[in-house]
């Protein structure tokens, strides 16, 4: 199974960086998936060879010199996200059942002005397009819910068995909720450097935690924000035959995570609970429920080039291509964990949130390759089909200057980025047919391949980015590996578009488009060495939770537009 997303509570604890920064969020951020106007959405976006329309500008700078005019357009649209997440208690394939979770959002996926400068008859260039587009290249809105019950593992055992080892007075309690002197809220010491959660139960040797009863868990995983791209745009009109651009594009994205877990006693009597009250005297209760959550928050910038031409070799036909350079971002990020748990004696009741935590650094995206053909027959209709590269093995991590971080401290995930990225293949097709001379009906797909490879190593086991990542990004996994694979995950869109132009300057599209993602798993905790066991010891062959999310995405958007 791919795209484990393992949630950082417990490396909270023992790293002084908490943040999201590995291969998949690299490739998160890093990833296209084209808005624009309702126009080139209802074509596919398979505008690489096509131009004349805002929409493509970002695909291929060459297309704001089709036609002789200028244009503004401005696209509102609605988002709608429609989720459905499935919980297994022990991490198998065993799902319950599907919790659906909808959400809508407006957006402005489009906004954008070129103007055309005339040059002097008989010039080689016979018009310039000078122009500032922003089109939507991406966005991350999800909201999943899944829900189910465990009698063998607990976020609260978890974040006990990630604290082994360590003493008692080392830990970050600010962390964690129900502290009083020396008593605890989530977990608690039980000799020396053991803990236990506090919903799990001893046996009298105080040698066996277990959780002694059935716990309703919930876990969601919220993500919302987008990616915008705004291109200053430079094009040539060469004799209506050949056109080419330039782009200076400086991507924006805010982006936020949400993650909150939580589980409560199905039967609080069987999870009884030691406290010391401010007498020391000790005081038993029951456990009722605890939630922990974890919110990020990042905001980058960037800057890339992009060059890009339309060439006519014949009349009707059309070729395009564009290159655009790798992208540096520069991104912030901040984020924020909170604790609380509640007990039958009130209290013993607490809740906490830890201090905010900021990180500064760099990323290198990948670097774009578009290539088009197009068929146009005026005032009937054009066929389009387009090809995208994405190289996502020159993803870099860095440090800006003067940043908190060591200069070497990326090498270990930079090293997983070369070796578990590889190449992402996107096709785009577009079909347009026009009853009416003012009227145009619009129909496209597109698909884009998962750049993530997995390897099987000398044992024939396959090693993941994050199975690495987890392990801590040594150096010695890449000797045991042996061949490479991708995997077979592959994002669909279909999208159906109207159009109408009037006489005047005046002309409006309309677009719908579905966006089928795969299917992605998160895990809201990882039990890690200390397995689960019964209460006599015996070993449990569980695992920790795994919630199964299928999206899908809706988009609806209008473009209005004058030509000028």
């Amino acid at each position: 199974m791919k795209r484990i997303f393992i949630t950082v509570f417990v490396a909270a604890c023992f790293s002084v960086v908490a943040g999201a920064q590995d291969t998949y969020y690299a490739e998160m951020l890093s990833r296209n998936n084209y808005y624009g106007t309702a126009r080139s959405i209802g074509l596919g976006n398979a505008m690489t060879a096509l131009g004349g329309d805002l929409g493509s500008v970002n695909i291929n700078p060459a297309g704001s010199a089709v036609g002789t005019y200028g244009q503004f357009t401005i696209t509102p649209g609605l988002l709608f996200s429609s989720t459905g997440a499935s919980y297994s208690p022990d991490g198998s394939q065993a799902f319950g059942s599907t919790i659906k979770t909808p959400h809508t959002k407006f957006n402005l996926p489009n906004i954008g002005l070129t103007l055309k400068f005339y040059s002097d008859p008989g010039s080689w260039v016979s018009n310039i397009t000078a122009g500032f587009v922003a089109n939507t290249t991406n966005t991350y809105l999800n909201y999943s819910t899944g829900r189910g019950d465990n009698s063998s593992t607990s976020f609260l055992g978890s974040l006990a068995a990630g604290a082994r080892g360590t003493a008692w007075g080392d830990l970050p309690r600010d962390l964690y909720a129900g502290y009083a002197a020396n008593q605890f809220g989530e977990y608690g010491p039980v000799g020396s450097n053991m803990y236990v959660g506090s919903n799990e139960r001893l046996n009298p040797e105080e040698t066996v935690h277990y959780v002694p009863g059935a716990l309703d868990q919930t876990a969601v995983y919220n993500t919302f924000g987008s990616k915008t791209d705004i291109a200053f745009n430079l094009a040539f009109n060469v004799q209506d035959n050949f056109y080419f651009g330039f782009n200076l594009g400086f991507p924006t994205l805010k982006y936020r995570r949400q993650e909150v877990f939580s589980e409560s006693a199905v039967e609080p009597a069987q999870f009884p609970v030691v406290f010391f009250d401010k007498n020391n005297n000790k005081v038993s209760t029951n456990y009722l429920n605890s939630s922990n959550s974890y919110t990020l928050n990042t905001n980058a910038t960037g800057f890339y080039a992009k060059f890009g031409f339309i060439a006519l070799p014949t009349e009707h036909l059309r070729i395009g291509a564009a290159i655009q350079t790798p992208t540096m971002y520069g991104i912030s990020e901040r984020w924020v964990y909170g604790a609380s748990s509640k007990y039958a004696d009130s209290r013993f009741d607490g809740s906490a949130n830890s201090s905010v935590g900021e990180a500064n650094y760099q990323l290198r995206s990948p670097y774009v390759v578009d290539a088009g053909i197009a068929y146009t027959l005026p005032g009937v209709g054009l066929f389009s089909i387009d090809y995208e590269l994405n190289d996502y093995s020159v993803m870099k991590y860095s440090d800006e200057e003067g940043g908190y971080f060591y200069e070497d401290a990326w090498a270990g995930t930079n090293l997983v980025n070369r070796t578990f990225c590889g190449l992402s293949h996107s096709v785009r097709v577009g079909v347009e047919v026009k009853p009416l001379p003012f009227f145009a009906l619009r129909a496209g797909y597109s698909m884009i391949t998962d750049p993530e490879k997995y390897w099987l190593d000398e044992n024939g086991d396959r090693v993941t980015a994050e199975t690495v990542q987890f392990l801590g990004n040594s150096y010695s996994f890449k000797q045991k590996l042996q061949t490479s694979h991708y995997f077979s995950n592959t994002t669909h869109a279909v999208s159906l578009g109207a159009g109408y132009s009037s006489n005047g300057s005046f002309f409006a599209d309309v677009a719908a488009r579905m966006t089928a993602y795969p299917v992605s798993y998160y895990s809201p905790y990882y039990y890690g060495a200390y397995a689960a066991t019964d209460a006599s010891g015996k070993l449990l062959n569980v695992g920790a939770p795994l919630e199964r999310i299928e999206r899908n995405v809706f988009d609806v958007v209008l473009t209005l537009g004058w030509r000028f």
